[in-house]
């Protein structure tokens, strides 16, 4: 390629120890990285909001809740949504 100058290697037993070495710099960093902590289960956030959607199939409605959770007080609140049946509307 153009511009490009040939990549140099270091003969002999220079080069081997220089490769040696960065191998060993390489395991461990890896082997660190492992070590920082152990694993450990992922925690539900504290509070949450989110919708229900419940499909009723005999009769083919559907009846939609809005969801609210608080987990230091324990709360759970659901709000039902009405939707009035419009004429023409889609």
């Amino acid at each position: 390629m153009p511009g490009r100058a040939p990549l140099r290697t270091v003969p002999g037993a220079l080069g081997a120890w220089l490769l040696g070495g960065l191998w060993a710099w390489t395991l461990c960093g890896l082997c660190s990285l492992g070590a920082v902590g152990a694993p450990r289960p992922c925690q539900a956030p504290q509070q949450w909001e989110g919708r229900q959607v419940m499909y009723q199939q005999s009769s083919g409605r559907n009846s939609r809740a809005l969801l609210s959770y608080d987990g230091l007080n324990q709360r759970v609140r659901v709000l039902d949504e009405r939707k009035a049946l419009i004429p023409c509307k889609r």
